[in-house]
């Protein structure tokens, strides 16, 4: 599998709008891997993981064939992961479209798409997701599992395996409860690849809704512990609030001693 990380700032992006903070003025400043858009991912050319306000920026700028997507797959319906305005051009009269896209997420996610458009008129497929689900998705497997983050809806993480290969995508979490833990244990995969997101950074020791470089280590060892992960998988932390003071030589500082590799806009992984 490919995973191309299109984004890695959490709603603000960074440096975020009208911020006057250090982190942001240092973005502005310097650019390169500190100008976050936000997060999204692209799985190998076919399938969005979240679809927000940034992705015709994102698509022009890691030049993604909009024609080779098959499904986007939603983690949750919050503006930053979904910006259902940006799937009106699909459209007949914006763009000539001849293939469905299939639409995974929870009824958050579907009611909001639905609130601005027509599944049937933007050839979108509805596909219901719930925590503990095992699902199709094209020649994939996905495990959802219920993150800690919304209690007003039901944000997902997941588990993603495709050619014997298997992701997770841990973003917009606090640390997990038993159950989840205990069902990505028996589920049986062993991860090759995690993503765990860092939200609050450096700001506050936070392990609710969103967590901090503290917590990543510490789910990142949890993984471990419950032999789902070991020293052949991959770590990656993403998903980063301009607030948590997220720049990329201190993240790096922090993490890469630890064994977690730090995310940055662009950044291509292949396993």
């Amino acid at each position: 599998m490919k995973l191309t990380v299109l984004g890695t700032a959490a709603a603000e992006a960074q440096p975020a709008f009208f911020c006057e903070c250090d982190t942001c003025r240092y973005a502005r400043e310097h650019g390169g891997k500190d100008v976050r858009k936000r997060c999204a991912y692209l799985l190998d050319d076919d399938t969005f993981i979240d679809y927000g306000p940034d992705i015709n920026a994102q698509v022009m700028m890691y030049g993604i064939d909009w024609t080779k997507i098959d499904r986007i797959i939603f983690t949750h319906a919050h503006s930053d992961h979904l910006d259902p305005i940006e799937l009106i051009w699909r459209n007949n009269g914006f763009s000539k479209v001849t293939k469905n896209i299939d639409v995974y997420g929870d009824t958050a996610v579907h009611e909001k798409i639905k609130n601005v458009l027509n599944y049937e008129n933007s050839k979108l497929i509805e596909n219901q997701v719930r925590p503990g689900d095992i699902f199709k998705a094209g020649d994939m497997e996905v495990l959802a599992l219920r993150a800690d983050h919304d209690p007003n809806s039901t944000p997902l993480n997941y588990v993603i395996t495709r050619n014997g290969k298997s992701l997770l995508i841990a973003n917009d979490t606090g640390f997990w409860n038993d159950e989840n833990w205990a069902l990505i244990k028996n589920y049986g995969k062993k991860l090759d690849f995690a993503v765990i997101e860092c939200t609050t950074a450096f700001l506050r020791d936070q392990s609710q809704g969103h967590m901090s470089n503290k917590y990543t280590i510490l789910f990142r060892d949890k993984l471990i512990e419950i032999g789902v992960a070991d020293k052949n998988t991959r770590f990656i932390t993403n998903h980063f609030s301009h607030n948590g003071a997220p720049l990329q030589k201190d993240l790096e500082a922090f993490f890469v001693p630890q064994g977690i590799e730090v995310a940055y806009d662009g950044m291509v992984i292949e396993f």
